[in-house]
């Protein structure tokens, strides 16, 4: 018989701020964007569901919302903003920046995986609207605020084009909805998951940055010098913190809206040629159909720096976006539920692999089908996609799943250690040299997958 386990505050902190903490490392290591942050929100929805001792169905609907809540963040641009806090003349202008957009980048996270969360007691008419007017509000951010460079947080020498003003109004426009739609309990949790989630995030994104500004008043032969990362784990810990609080928080009123795993029957999978032929399609329309056709479109149409009345090339941005191709994910899985797990880890890990290979082949061109490039992605996809099959089939299954999605991406991030930073001479250097300079971030990466790891496996014998 399976019992419900309650866990205190520290384990909501600590078991989703250190996967969020690796998440967010192995997205900016092995592939960034918003296709890689959906690593993180997807690892930390699994975290969320276990804690929570949410059943397989609604867990495995949860994991493709945080994906997508999550990645939806990694279309800001923060490069350039984060070079100002290496000038004492706009430290604060780029510390300013960096809290915006984390704290954007929380906030829409925290209401899409609110979303997530209530789902199956939702209908899909009110998710598709939810959506849908995200969208919409993107549109009108991107118009008024961030084409013109109203408030512009890169470079004005160097222009890029920003979106954090898009995902701030669209996540305006969906909470203002889903507070007039949904019950008072509801928008409660809704609600404490952007709050949380903007706090978390603000903070994560704003004091780390301070780790780029003590980097930049040291010498670069210091013992420590992986500032970005360092910066990187401090978002990804914190925003990962406030997520896990809100969520303990409201741990009451998800109880009550939640399927319990000992009321739910057997989780049933579908054909898995099914499974499979969706999962590929998608990553088939978002890696390759949406951006070749649309992203010209946008290059050419799209002017930054200046107002401009609604055309083609706006419309083109917005379903090139990754909300759009988000929203398309969770129509899959609201019309093919069976196939949830497929897009959630597989369609998350296909990314890396793609990372991966443009490093390993820069030269080959994308659009021939029929090359190593594209037979090494397939290979490394099919062989996620075939253990997802195995294991959603197999008890244990969140926990599995977990692991899945962990170590896959693990196993990229040692490849491309392997493959691109040439073995250095160590010999005069201490240990703790090692440790801190050469092979910090891998240390990190390790201690945290066994970490979690470890912490998955144990919730999972508490529930027996």
């Amino acid at each position: 018989m399976i019992k419900q386990k309650h866990y205190p505050l520290w384990m909501f902190i600590v078991f989703p701020s250190i996967t969020m903490l690796l998440g967010w490392g192995l997205r900016g290591y092995i592939g960034g964007g918003p296709f890689g942050a959906m690593i993180p929100g997807a690892l930390v929805a699994l975290s969320l569901a276990m804690l929570l001792d949410l059943s397989v169905e609604a867990t495995s609907i949860l994991v493709i919302f945080g994906a997508v809540g999550i990645g939806m963040g990694g279309e800001m641009t923060y490069g350039q903003t984060l070079g100002f806090l290496r000038n004492p003349d706009t430290v604060w202008w780029g510390t300013l920046g960096t809290t915006v957009k984390g704290s954007v980048w929380g906030l829409l996270g925290g209401i899409v995986l609110g979303l997530g969360l209530l789902y199956h007691k939702l209908s899909q008419k009110t998710i598709i609207i939810a959506f849908l007017l995200l969208l919409t509000g993107m549109l009108a951010g991107f118009k008024l605020i961030n084409q013109p460079m109203v408030i512009y947080f890169s470079d004005p020498a160097k222009p890029r084009p920003e979106s954090w003003a898009a995902l701030l109004f669209g996540a305006i426009a969906m909470l203002f909805y889903l507070k007039n739609k949904l019950d008072k309990i509801d928008f409660k949790i809704i609600s404490r998951m952007a709050m949380w989630g903007f706090i978390g995030g603000g903070l994560g994104f704003g004091l780390g940055g301070f780790w780029m500004v003590m980097g930049s008043q040291l010498p670069n032969d210091v013992i420590f010098n992986s500032w970005w990362k360092a910066m990187e784990f401090t978002f990804g810990m914190l925003l990962g913190s406030g997520l896990g609080l809100a969520v303990w928080l409201s741990r009451k009123e998800i109880n009550s809206v939640r399927v319990i795993p000992s009321t739910e029957p057997t989780f049933v999978s579908g054909p898995v040629w099914k499974d499979f032929g969706l999962t590929f399609f998608l990553a088939f329309l978002i890696f390759w159909v949406f951006p070749n056709y649309l992203d010209p479109i946008v290059d050419a149409g799209y002017t930054q720096g200046s107002f401009a009345m609604l055309n083609l090339a706006d419309v083109a941005k917005i379903v090139s976006n990754f909300a759009f191709y988000g929203f398309l994910m969770v129509l899959a899985a609201m019309q093919f539920p069976k196939a949830a797990w497929q897009i959630g880890i597989t369609l998350t890990f296909c990314y890396a692999s793609i990372d991966l290979m443009q490093d390993v082949f820069p030269d080959v061109s994308t659009n021939t089908p029929f090359s190593l490039y594209f037979f090494l992605i397939f290979l490394m996809t099919t062989t996620v996609a075939l253990l997802t099959a195995w294991f959603q089939r197999q008890d244990r299954i969140l926990r599995n799943m977990f692991l899945i999605l962990v170590w896959s991406c693990m196993v990229v991030a040692f490849i491309r250690l392997g493959l691109f930073e040439k073995p250095k001479d160590t010999s005069s250097l201490s240990f703790f040299g090692v440790a801190c300079r050469r092979f910090f971030v891998h240390f990190i990466f390790a201690l945290s997958a066994i970490y979690i790891s470890w912490t998955s496996v144990k919730i999972n014998r508490a529930k027996n």
